[in-house]
């Protein structure tokens, strides 16, 4: 995991994307962007 870099006006987005590329069919994709505070539970 990526450690967060908080920065004055600056929006950090963690991004991934899952499929077989653009040349062999569709491809999903998502982005996230949580609070700075953000705590992740087990």
């Amino acid at each position: 995991m990526l450690l967060l870099q908080v920065k004055p006006n600056l929006i950090e987005a963690g991004t991934d994307e899952a499929g077989r590329g653009c040349l062999a069919g569709p491809v999903t994709a998502a982005a996230v962007i949580l609070p700075p505070d953000f705590k992740c539970l087990n």
